[in-house]
């Protein structure tokens, strides 16, 4: 298991979508706590880095970087598709 870290804006951004988006999406990302590559997510390697990746949710999308030696995750941004890139 992965341990997750947020940055404080993605608890900020989630607080203005509505209730059933901010689940859909937690529960997600808690998916990833188990494999962070995992085939049942749609999930990316970005161009920027070697352990960058996001994970796509409907118009939503999850930047956040895998440190596989010490089992963390951590979620940089959430937003939606157009503004997060």
């Amino acid at each position: 298991m992965y341990k997750l870290v947020y940055h404080p804006r993605v608890f900020k951004f989630l607080t203005k979508i509505s209730k059933k988006e901010a689940k859909r999406i937690v529960e997600k990302i808690e998916i990833l706590d188990k494999n962070p590559l995992s085939k049942e997510l749609d999930v990316k390697k970005l161009a920027t880095s070697k352990r960058s990746f996001r994970l796509r949710i409907g118009n939503f999308r999850v930047i956040f970087e895998v440190d596989f030696e010490k089992k963390i995750i951590y979620i940089h941004e959430v937003g939606f598709r157009g503004s997060i890139y």
